[in-house]
This record gives C-alpha cells, structure tokens and sequence, in this order.
C-alpha cells in the first residue's frame, strides 16, 4: 500500500480537529492499527493546533497551512508546513516541569511533550520562508492490533 493524501489547513480553530478526523478515516480504511492511529491523530491534532493558534498574528499576509500524510504497508508518515514565524516546538517550547502538580505548573510545553511520546520521530526544519514538521510512526509494532 502507498497513499498519499494533501490539505490545505485553514487558520480557523476547527481545522486541526477537521484534518484529524479525516486523517482518521483514511488511515481505518488502509487498515492502519488503530493504536498508531490514535497517537498519530493526538500528535497532529496537538501540532496543528499549536500553528493555527500561534503561527500568526493579526495582521498575517496570506497565512498557509499545508498537510501531506503518506502511508505505506509500515509506515504513517505526516508533514506540516506553514508560513508563519519560525519557531522549533522542539527547542524553543517550553520544558513542562513533570514533577509538580498540574494545577502548580506554567502553561506551554505538555503538548510538544506529549507528541514527542506519541511518534517515533518528530524532525522540524525551517526552509525558504516555511516550517516544517515531519512526523514518522513505524505501523509493524501494532500489527497485532488489527489481527
């Protein structure tokens, strides 16, 4: 199996919810294990989340959200480029202190935390005006899942 599927993502607060879902289907009807499904989803929900609401500010020219999702028989892979400010959720989010209560904790940095437990790679580079996150989960693990 190889699929390949695009979005254009707008900056509307629905869209990482809406890419998600149809990221969702697409991956039961190819037969992806659902436990890579569900984490995959939680991590390019977070990720699209965290762009559509900080990537850009008011007065934003043409702000651009592109997704590519690639599939094949052990691998879901997922790029998400945007035009907004740079910014590496790997260096530059904030570090979540994992000791202190979640009440007593500063805000930011539990989501990139999080994605970073739920994929196998999570490489970010900016090139040419554009972020871009790449996201790899190796399916094989989890055959067993859809068995």
């Amino acid at each position: 199996m190889e699929v390949r599927y695009e979005w254009d993502v707008g900056i509307d607060g629905d869209e990482p919810r809406r890419v998600a879902e149809q990221f969702e289907s697409l991956c039961i009807e190819h037969g992806v294990p659902m436990g890579v499904v569900f984490k995959f989803q939680l991590a390019l929900d977070e990720l699209l989340t965290n762009v559509v609401s900080y990537a850009f500010g008011q007065d934003a020219a043409d702000p651009a959200i592109k997704v590519t999702l690639h599939l094949t028989d052990n691998r879901v892979m997922a790029v998400i480029q945007d035009n907004g400010r740079a910014f590496n959720p790997l260096l530059d989010a904030a570090k979540p202190d994992l000791d202190l209560p979640a009440e007593d904790r500063d805000i930011g940095g539990l989501g990139i935390h999080l994605t970073k437990a739920f994929v196998e790679t999570l490489e970010y580079e900016r090139r040419d005006g554009w972020n871009r996150l790449s996201l790899v989960q190796p399916t094989e693990a989890h055959q067993e899942e859809n068995a």
